[in-house]
């Protein structure tokens, strides 16, 4: 079980810590603000431009290797530096974050910068945003007459209900219809078809005749001349 003593010196080294840690932040916020400071007076001497960057967005991406959105909340507060120098204090002791300097630009003026930069004081990014946009005033959309060439006669013409297109009748359905429901009538066959199918059909030796009464000479003729031989080989 720790004693009082031992909590007691813990307290002690965790407010050391902190008081250190709240002069470290210290110290941020005041390179911070001499960093936006000198970078002000680089802008303003434009010297971005001796090394070859078109803009000084492009110097601090580039040259310094920042991302960016880190340039472009700089290249922001330093230009907001130049019109306004009475932002670099807040910048110094953390009033002001660095982030809801891009909503301050949008709205801040020389005529209520002294009204204006108190309600950013210690705002996030996103009530930096909601008092930016309380500020602003809101805008018209924008108006568009349309403008249409024709004559009179032909509008009113196009709008009598004449000149409105006739509409035309549905096309009948080219497909017969059925009525399923009517009983199909027998279709009787033709005369020629009902002689053909009466006709007894034929019996098989008859059919065997006719198919060999052509040969019947052939083999009479063949029968004759043996008989012939033999009677004058008997001779």
């Amino acid at each position: 079980m720790k004693t009082r003593e031992t909590l007691s010196v813990m307290n002690d080294d965790t407010r050391a810590l902190t008081r250190h840690l709240a002069d470290l932040l210290r110290r941020e916020h005041g390179a911070m603000a001499d960093f936006l400071v000198a970078l002000a007076q680089f802008d303003r001497e434009r010297r971005w431009v001796e090394l070859g960057h078109t803009s000084l967005f492009y110097f601090l991406h580039r040259e310094l290797g920042l991302s960016k959105g880190a340039a472009f909340y700089r290249k922001t507060a330093a230009e907001l530096i130049q019109r306004f120098p009475d932002v670099v204090e807040p910048l110094r002791d953390g009033r002001i974050c660095i982030t809801s300097v891009i909503e301050l630009a949008k709205v801040v003026t020389p005529e209520n910068v002294r009204e204006v930069l108190p309600r950013f004081f210690h705002a996030s990014k996103r009530e930096a945003k909601a008092i930016s946009a309380a500020l602003q005033p809101l805008e018209a959309a924008p108006r568009r007459d349309v403008v249409t060439s024709g004559r009179p006669g032909a509008r009113e013409a196009s709008a009598s209900p004449e000149s409105a297109p006739s509409r035309r009748a549905p096309a009948a359905d080219p497909s017969p219809s059925f009525d399923f429901e009517q009983p199909v009538q027998p279709v009787e066959p033709a005369p020629f078809a009902m002689a053909a199918s009466a006709r007894p059909p034929r019996p098989v030796h008859q059919l065997a005749e006719t198919r060999s009464s052509p040969s019947a000479p052939s083999c009479a003729g063949s029968t004759s001349a043996s008989s012939r031989e033999s009677r004058e080989a008997r001779r």
